[in-house]
């Protein structure tokens, strides 16, 4: 296509593309790119570092804390006394290694969220009993700790429950 009669830069246009030579001076200014770095050129670039963690953060959906009804906490109690009656000792924890599902409750920890120390989540960990200790309250499975208070429901994956 032809460029329109009172083009400015008609002439330009004429003479097509540059060519430079192997070593002239342009050429030695300005050397080819080769492709693998010349993509990095159209990269993406993170201006706000951060920033999409932290929308992401702010997408997270937090829930009230459930209060567990009679029955609700009647069977959990039911299955933590199961639980205790396997392994009454750290010892027979680590022999026995049971297997559990634990979901418990945890706070919204983000200081920037309107959620903070409000509302949580609940989080499901499965993993080896170490430890259920009924003096202090508190579970561990799967390495993580929770306070009995927290534990909303707890699944013994293990087969041979009396």
């Amino acid at each position: 296509m032809p460029p329109p009669e009172q083009f400015r830069y008609a002439g330009v246009a004429e003479k097509g593309r540059p060519r430079h030579e192997k070593f002239d001076s342009f050429y030695i200014r300005h050397p080819f790119m080769d492709i693998g770095r010349r993509a990095k050129i159209f990269a993406p670039f993170d201006a706000l570092t951060g920033f999409g963690d932290a929308v992401g953060a702010k997408q997270e959906l937090y829930v009230e804390r459930k209060l567990l009804s009679e029955s609700e906490a009647a069977e959990l109690d039911r299955k933590l006394d199961i639980l205790h009656r396997m392994i009454p000792t750290l010892q027979d924890a680590r022999d026995k290694q049971i297997q559990a599902a634990l979901t418990y409750y945890t706070p919204c920890t983000d200081e920037n969220s309107e959620h903070f120390m409000i509302r949580g989540k609940y989080v499901t960990v499965s993993g080896t009993v170490t430890e259920l200790d009924t003096v202090f309250g508190r579970v561990t499975v799967g390495g993580i700790t929770v306070e009995l208070d927290d534990v909303a429901d707890i699944d013994i994956l293990t087969d041979d429950v009396f």
